[in-house]
């Protein structure tokens, strides 16, 4: 066998999620297809993380085990990036293939997976501005969601702030890094970059969070709850309440949209 670590980026948009689902468009069904007609003989695939429907995402890793070598050497190897890239949709992007050890998981050896949503604070935006930032129309307290995103930081019982669905045991958790800013996203992604930002957005708030794992919609859940506390529907306290207490029957906020979250960066041992 041979085993590779292929680097993709893709919009999020038109896709199910990234993993294999039956009769669904996901990524890595759409990835399989391609390497199909490139692999001779069998291969498998695995991902590093499952990006829900609607998620983008800047750096994701498949691991490819094929019964057969695929390149031998550089040039092979940018034969096939670009061969790959000419056959997959316009919204994946294979940025780099190297090979990588046989006991290379990568769902289990990233050691840092770190997440962006970014959203503005406008009353109105154009629909047709909305595919990477989200929107929350209310005003925010944006003191008040600083308090929040210290409390976030460190090891947490995040039960309260996940969806049903997965087969997870335990939801503790520890965000390393958590942190909301005002940037210019022309400025996080350059012109040539698959993700194409509206020229009439120089501005936005970009929430970021870093950690070893994160549970099932997770970031867009702390996100709602983030805007909930800082227009005034949630306390600071209520908020804090929420970590490490039991788990609810109900979220008093539905999750975030999927637009606005990237996958953005991921670190192995």
């Amino acid at each position: 066998m041979y085993y590779y670590q292929l680097s993709i980026q893709y919009i999020g948009t038109n896709f199910d999620g990234f993993q294999f689902q039956p009769n669904l468009k996901t990524v890595q069904s759409k990835l399989n297809h391609g390497l199909a007609q490139l692999i001779n003989g069998k291969f498998t695939t695995r991902g590093t993380s499952r990006t829900d429907s609607g998620v983008h995402a800047n750096f994701q890793v498949v691991k490819i085990s094929s019964e057969n070598c695929i390149f031998l050497e550089e040039q092979e190897k940018t034969n096939i990036l670009n061969s790959l890239n000419q056959l997959l949709s316009p919204d994946i992007l294979c940025i780099n293939i190297a090979t990588c050890d046989a006991l290379f998981k990568p769902n289990v050896e990233a050691t840092l997976k770190e997440y962006r949503y970014f959203f503005t604070n406008h009353k109105t935006i154009p629909f047709t501005d909305l595919q990477f930032i989200a929107n929350f129309s209310r005003p925010l307290d944006f003191d008040k969601i600083q308090i929040c995103l210290d409390a976030l930081k460190g090891k947490h019982d995040f039960c309260n702030f996940s969806s049903m669905g997965s087969n997870v045991t335990n939801t503790i958790r520890t965000i390393d890094g958590c942190e909301l800013t005002l940037i210019n996203p022309h400025q996080v992604f350059p012109a040539t970059s698959l993700f194409q930002f509206p020229e009439t957005i120089s501005e936005c708030y970009q929430l970021r969070f870093v950690g070893k794992g994160f549970l099932k919609q997770m970031i867009r859940h702390i996100v709602s709850a983030l805007w909930m506390v800082g227009s005034g529907k949630l306390t600071v306290f209520e908020f804090k309440q929420l970590l490490n207490s039991s788990k609810r029957d109900q979220h008093s906020w539905k999750v975030a949209p999927a637009n606005g979250l990237f996958l953005f960066k991921i670190e192995f041992k």
